[in-house]
């Protein structure tokens, strides 16, 4: 998915109006809209797909999780593949991680917590990680846009 933009009409070297403003203004509203529906595709996604190891995995999880000590269930191939292949794992952080992982780590704590124990309690966010995933979402984003000529929109 492209998200197309124009070019700003207040970008240019003319001295601005008030309606170059507004149309501005207007347009720039348009384009934070489209980013957003972008990110929230991906976070609706992310949603969807979210610990699909546990579901095409569910032998080996369910092998593991029945019949392993705590030790031996970090340690496991199954535990493994799962914290490595859902990026939401991010003690197993990849190098290209997104806000959108972040969100999908941040939802997926405060979720089992809850169901689990009824109260979430966990801590911060490792600055780096957030960090990098604020860049690399950024990069993300940019990979995306189109910036249109207002020429051949006139």
């Amino acid at each position: 998915m492209s998200i197309k933009i124009k070019k700003c009409p207040t970008s240019n070297e003319k001295v601005p109006t008030k309606e170059d403003f507004l149309i501005s203004a207007s347009m720039h509203i348009s384009d934070v809209q489209k980013g957003c529906a972008f990110i929230a595709n991906k976070i609706i996604e992310a949603g969807i797909n979210h610990d699909y190891t546990k579901i095409t995995l569910i032998d080996d999880m369910m092998e593991t999780v029945t019949t392993k000590s705590a030790d031996e269930f970090y340690a496991s191939k199954w535990y493994q593949e799962h914290i490595t292949k859902e990026r939401h794992h991010l003690h197993k952080c990849p190098d290209d991680v997104t806000l959108i992982d972040v969100i999908e780590c941040l939802i997926d704590c405060v979720m089992a917590a809850m169901a689990r124990k009824g109260d979430y309690t966990e801590g911060p966010m490792d600055i780096e990680i957030l960090q990098k995933a604020y860049l690399n979402t950024a990069k993300m984003l940019k990979s995306k846009i189109i910036l249109e000529d207002e020429k051949h929109h006139e």
